[in-house]
C-alpha cells in the first residue's frame, strides 16, 4: 500500500483505492491524481493485514468481479476499523440494475460503470472526499445522514418542466439535490431516480424546505419527502435512520 504522507499523528485527506493490482487499478489511481486527489492503493488481502490503516476521506472499491463477491468485498471494506463511516464508491463493470439497486441499498456512496468517464469519476470523488469534513454536516447531522451522490431528473410540478440533477446526500426525512435550475420554497418537486445507465422511472415526491445558490449558480436545495415516500427512499436508497434535509 503507498503512504499519502508522513509525521506522527497528522490527519491526511486522501482517497484509498481498494483492488487488485492491474491495469484497471493503475488508471483509476492516475484519474485520481491528475485531478488533485492524494491517492492510497491497497488490495483486499493487503488491507486486511493492515488494522491501523490512516482513516482515508474516500474509498473507491475498484471491483472486476460478479455480484456476490463484490458485495462481499464491500462489506468487508466498509467493516474494516478504519474505514467505518466512511464513504464507499463501487466501480464495476456491471451495469444491470440489480447491481446498483444492491451496492446501493446497502450504503454505497456511488456506483459507477467501468469503463468510467474519467470526468465523472474525479468529480464524483471530490464531491464525496470533502462529505465528511464539510461545515454544512455537524455531527448530529453526519449520524442521520448519509453521502450518496445519483443522477436524476426533477420535476417542478407547478411549471411543468423536468430538469437534470444530483442528490448529493440523503436521510430519512428527505434529500438535497443540486440542479440548473432555480426553485422557491414550499415548492413540490418529483424526484426521478437514474440506475447506472437510465431512469430507473421510481419517482420520490418532495418539498423545497430550502435552498440557496453556490458562486457557480448551480442550486442546492433541501427536500423533504412527502406522502409514502419517506418509506420507500429508505429502503430503496440505504437510509437506516431519520434525518432532516
Amino acid at each position: 500500500m503507498t503512504s499519502a504522507g508522513d509525521g506522527p499523528g497528522a490527519r491526511y485527506q486522501y482517497t484509498l483505492v481498494v483492488g487488485p493490482d492491474n491495469e484497471d487499478r493503475a488508471w483509476v489511481e492516475g484519474v485520481l491524481m491528475r485531478g488533485g486527489l492524494e491517492v492510497a492503493a491497497a488490495s483486499e488481502a493487503e488491507l486486511n493485514a493492515m488494522p491501523d490503516v490512516v482513516p482515508p476521506s474516500l474509498v473507491v472499491l475498484d471491483d472486476g468481479g460478479a455480484l456476490p463477491e463484490r458485495m462481499a468485498s464491500f462489506k468487508n471494506v466498509r467493516s474494516h476499523p478504519a474505514l467505518v463511516g466512511v464513504p464507499v464508491v463501487v466501480l464495476a463493470y456491471d451495469a444491470d440494475i440489480d447491481s446498483f439497486s444492491e451496492a446501493i441499498t446497502k450504503g454505497a456512496a456511488a456506483y459507477l460503470v467501468k469503463p468510467a468517464n474519467a470526468e465523472e469519476l474525479v468529480g464524483v470523488a471530490h464531491k464525496l472526499s470533502g462529505w465528511l469534513g464539510s461545515n454544512d454536516r455537524t455531527e448530529k447531522r453526519r449520524r442521520l445522514r448519509r453521502p450518496l451522490v445519483m443522477k436524476v431528473d426533477v420535476d417542478l410540478r407547478s411549471r411543468k418542466i423536468r430538469v437534470p440533477g444530483q442528490i448529493v446526500d440523503v436521510g430519512g426525512a428527505g434529500c438535497r439535490v443540486e440542479l440548473r435550475e432555480a426553485v422557491e420554497k414550499g415548492e413540490l418537486v418529483r424526484v426521478i431516480l437514474h440506475g447506472a445507465e437510465d431512469t430507473t422511472h421510481l419517482t420520490l415526491g418532495a418539498e423545497v424546505r430550502w435552498h440557496r445558490t453556490t458562486p457557480d449558480g448551480v442550486t442546492v436545495a433541501g427536500l423533504r419527502f412527502t406522502g409514502t415516500t419517506a418509506l420507500v427512499a429508505s429502503r430503496v436508497l440505504g437510509i437506516v435512520s431519520a434525518g432532516q434535509a
